[in-house]
């Protein structure tokens, strides 16, 4: 017969003294993560192409210079989004 361990809802995992039961993963549960990532390879991506095509002679310098700050922008979210993660990961969010 399972026995069942007081202060647990499951009989698996003590709950924490908040009430709260404990998180399942640490990616799911922290909805910054994806962001974080995203944010970075989309600075990477518009860089890269940006790169190419610049090199190519396909586009214009002022072009470049729009792309240069888009990708700046997306890596700032980027920097953002770790710092919201982090702070998730706290449970200071």
């Amino acid at each position: 017969m399972d026995r069942q361990v007081p202060g647990t809802s499951s009989g698996q995992e003590p709950d924490r003294q908040d009430g709260t039961a404990p998180r399942s993963s640490y990616y799911v549960r922290n909805p910054w993560r994806p962001w974080v990532s995203g944010a970075f390879a989309g600075a990477s991506s518009i860089l890269t192409a940006t790169a190419v095509f610049y090199a190519l002679g396909r586009l214009p310098l002022p072009l470049v210079g729009i792309s240069v700050l888009l990708a700046a922008a997306a890596f700032a979210f980027g920097l953002y989004a770790r710092r919201r993660a982090e702070r998730f990961d706290a449970g200071t969010a």
